[in-house]
């Protein structure tokens, strides 16, 4: 196992949430694979977290937009496929996780709580807080994150969740478990 190594002073620690890796058979990446790209492009500290394509890393750049577009293109490269990257600090992620967005949700068994990232800032988007749809919940939308939550059910799952977030949103988001950002936080040191 990795040991958590700090960010030097003049690194920033990041993960990079990249759609549609090794989901439903599509998009086929080795973890080392992506773990070597990263790597080879000059990221530091390069940690892959499940196999859900999300990469734990350290860049001297601030900007995570500029970031997620110089990964799209590094991954098109690499693997002759674009993929879109969202990137978030490790301190957004925290922020996230110190702000407890589930915190007054029951878990009751069928409950899953999903965070999606979108690549631009949709906080003046005017929607309805909390929005009900068939079988989920929008909990809250703030700095490029929809927090959602799916009740399990009778044809109910998080792929058409995903598909009416992605309707309300557009293409350029993806969706991960809230357990996974804990995980993240874990490996990352929090």
């Amino acid at each position: 196992m990795m040991k958590n190594i700090p960010a030097k002073k003049d690194h920033v620690a990041y993960v990079a949430f990249l759609r549609g890796i090794n989901v439903g058979g599509n998009t086929l990446i080795k973890m080392e694979d992506l773990r070597k790209s990263f790597e080879s492009n000059g990221y530091r500290n390069v940690k892959t977290v499940l196999a859900s394509g999300n990469v734990i890393f350290e860049a001297p750049e601030e900007n995570a937009a500029a970031l997620s577009q110089d990964i799209t293109r590094m991954l098109l490269k690499a693997f002759g496929r674009e993929i879109l990257a969202i990137v978030r600090s490790i301190d957004e992620l925290r922020a996230i996780e110190a702000r407890q967005p589930f915190k007054d949700m029951e878990a009751i068994p069928g409950t899953r709580l999903f965070i999606t990232f979108i690549s631009e800032n949709m906080e003046g988007k005017n929607i309805s807080i909390p929005a009900k749809h068939d079988g989920f919940l929008i909990m809250e939308v703030s700095g490029g994150t929809v927090c959602s939550v799916l009740e399990d059910g009778d044809g109910v799952g998080a792929v058409p969740m995903m598909s009416a977030i992605e309707k309300e949103f557009g293409r350029q988001v993806t969706t991960r478990s809230w357990k996974t950002i804990v995980r993240i936080l874990k490996v990352a040191g929090r």
